[in-house]
């Protein structure tokens, strides 16, 4: 029997929803997102300020991301050529 040890019990499995088992990486990117996600439901626009550690890329991939989780559909783009703000609105539900 899989798991089971001369004498001992069996483990307890539980089943869950992919989508609530976080692990690794992704639960650092599940957080990463969270202040995209509160922004996206919040409102119908918005200006993300980027600090000097953020990385253009990784924020417009963010919110991205949070967009899709949501459902809610966003277009964006950089206030400036330095990529230092990213302006997003809704554009559909």
């Amino acid at each position: 029997m899989l798991g089971a040890e001369p004498g001992g019990t069996m483990p307890k499995f539980t089943k869950m929803s992919p989508r609530d088992v976080l692990i690794g990486r992704g639960k650092a990117a599940a957080e990463a997102r969270q202040p995209f996600i509160e922004a996206l439901r919040a409102g119908d626009a918005g200006k993300i300020d980027l600090d000097a550690q953020d990385k253009a890329p990784r924020v417009k991939r963010l919110l991205a991301e949070a967009a899709k989780e949501t459902g809610i559909k966003v277009r964006s783009s950089w206030e400036d050529k330095n990529q230092r703000a990213l302006l997003w609105k809704r554009t559909g539900k």
